[in-house]
């Protein structure tokens, strides 16, 4: 925090001078915890050694303790705690990422609300591009899923790919949405390559 870094990542041991110091910039700072690492190493990482037993004797189920206590600290201050961290192990493979949302409700206590915004809204500043990203407005990247079905009501639902219906990114879709012909079936598309701004 001295030293003027933005993005803090895990941050698992705070105590009360770290907590009042990024509470006294917290315009200026962000925190990624790594959670979901930290859980899924202490509970669903059997299969590789990592039983509980032996992640406890690592210290990991320790850290995870303090871990959830300082991020609930820290959301109880207004610090900006962002999702992300540590995913591409064997028990945390790439594209599992929006288990952090899920996480930060069931863990921490922020409403799926908070969560939300935590994955976009936030992540504008953080690259100091706030002004660009994070938002679905005039003059922002269209960056944007089509989910079907409400993550203010479920948070999960983000954790099924099934249920992404359509991803824009940039403006231009990478996986345009499906739509229905006469008979109200559901079809993909054909590509397209259209860009789109908000």
């Amino acid at each position: 925090i001295t030293q003027g870094i933005e993005v803090i990542y895990h941050a698992s041991y705070t105590d009360t001078e770290a907590l009042d110091m990024l509470e006294a910039k917290k315009l200026e700072h962000f925190v990624a915890p790594g959670l979901a690492w930290l859980i899924n190493t202490c509970h669903h990482a059997s299969e590789w050694g990592l039983t509980p037993e032996v992640t406890k004797k690592m210290g990991y189920h320790r850290e995870l303790e303090a871990a959830v206590e300082s991020m609930r600290a820290m959301r109880r201050r207004g610090i900006r705690i962002l999702p992300g961290g540590d995913y591409g192990f064997a028990w945390t493979p790439h594209g599992t990422n929006a288990k952090d949302l899920d996480y930060f409700v069931k863990h921490v206590g922020m409403s799926t609300m908070e969560a939300l915004l935590s994955a976009t809204a936030w992540g504008g500043p953080m690259m100091r591009m706030g002004k660009d990203l994070g938002y679905i407005r005039e003059g922002c990247l269209a960056d944007i899923l089509l989910i079907d079905g409400d993550p203010l009501k479920d948070i999960t639902v983000l954790q099924d790919k099934a249920r992404i219906l359509a991803v824009m990114k940039d403006g231009e879709f990478h996986r345009a949405p499906p739509v229905r012909n006469g008979f109200g079936t559901l079809t993909a598309p054909a590509t397209r390559s259209t860009r789109w701004a908000a």
